[in-house]
């Protein structure tokens, strides 16, 4: 009996980590949603709202921003790995994402997996010509979001370092 006492104690520290660690993660998820390059909303260009969200560098937050846009979207993300392939991220994309712009090295497989909820997805190199093909894309009332859903790189030390490369690009629009 002590060795199953023993086993449930363990069990019980074990979830109570798993929550702490859960519970950290809601809170930076939440902590991230305000201040600069997180949902900033950086002009219009013909009926078209570009939204700065270059902070989502993680997929789960780039989700939950793409739900708070409230209006059909083309989602300009970087290369965000595998787990855009499965199911569950499709359901997320229908309805809401017109077309997905991918920009940087390494995103053409995840293009390749992608379920086939959205209508249109492309893979461009740079972040600039990710944002210029996304007005193309874009209808007026639409919102082109900039929310990478990875780390930084391709040339940038930094989400602040992007996201300012983001505004400056719709500022040349």
């Amino acid at each position: 009996m002590g060795n199953n006492t023993n086993r449930r104690t363990v069990a019980k520290r074990a979830l109570n980590v798993v929550q702490r660690l859960v519970n950290a993660r809601e809170h930076a998820l939440r902590e991230a949603v305000s201040g600069p390059h997180s949902m900033e909303y950086v002009g219009a260009v013909k009926g078209v709202e570009f939204i700065n969200d270059s902070r989502s560098t993680f997929l789960d937050a780039s989700l939950r921003s793409l739900g708070e846009v409230g209006k059909r979207t083309v989602w300009i993300a970087g290369t965000i790995g595998t787990e855009a392939t499965s199911e569950l991220i499709g359901e997320l994309l229908s309805g809401q994402v017109s077309c997905i712009v991918f920009f940087g090295a390494g995103a053409e497989p995840v293009v390749e997996g992608l379920p086939d909820a959205v209508d249109q997805v492309f893979f461009v190199q740079e972040l600039r010509t990710a944002v210029f093909l996304a007005r193309e894309l874009a209808a007026s009332g639409d919102a082109v979001l900039f929310s990478p859903g990875c780390p930084s790189g391709d040339g940038f030390a930094n989400y602040e370092e992007r996201g300012y490369e983001f505004k400056r690009a719709v500022n040349d629009l």
